[in-house]
Order: structure tokens, then sequence, then C-alpha cells
């Protein structure tokens, strides 16, 4: 299943591969991976929102490289319905017109 929401694009990031210890002194390692951040517009109010996507994509990162900060496009994600939850995840971006 996909949706796609119409937000205002501020930047991307590359998040590095890395490890960490948890509460019970265990270490836990995560991949790399780009996070997006945009506004989205909430009943009138805008929030900055941060989602990110796997590092494997290096496609999809240049592609938000072209970007210019406050871009309004259009996100298409990916969505995963199983028996308890449901995942997003940023599939691909349209670039939306200019307003006039």
């Amino acid at each position: 299943m996909k949706c796609s929401n119409e937000v205002i694009f501020k930047g991307i990031e590359e998040r590095a591969s890395g490890v960490f210890k948890n509460d019970k002194g265990q270490e836990i390692s995560y991949p790399k991976a780009y996070v997006v951040r945009f506004d989205e517009e909430v009943e009138g109010d805008y929030q900055e929102r941060k989602v990110k996507f796997s590092g494997d994509n290096a496609g999809l990162y240049t592609r938000f490289k072209t970007l210019k900060a406050y871009d309004r496009i259009n996100l298409i994600f990916d969505i995963v319905l199983s028996n308890n939850s449901c995942k997003a995840t940023i599939a691909d971006f349209t670039q939306v017109a200019k307003r006039s």
C-alpha cells in the first residue's frame, strides 16, 4: 500500500552506522541511514518531522540532494501493515509545482 503527503523539504543528512550499549550493557549496532527533515502542515500549523530511510538507497539520497531547502515535495511512502503494527518508509518523492 502507498500513501503520499505534500511537505516542505528542509534537508537531508547521512547518519553513519554505529554501536551503543543499552541499559543492560549489551552492544547494539545500527546500520547507516539517511534522515530527511521536512515541515508538515497540521491543522494550519507547521510541524517539523524527521524520517529515515535505508543507507542502501543511495539513488534516493542523490535525488534528495538535488532539492533546495523549502522546496515543496510530495513524499511517497510504502505502508506495511501487520497484525500489531504499521510501518511507513519513504519510497520516493515528486516535486510540486511552485504556487503563484
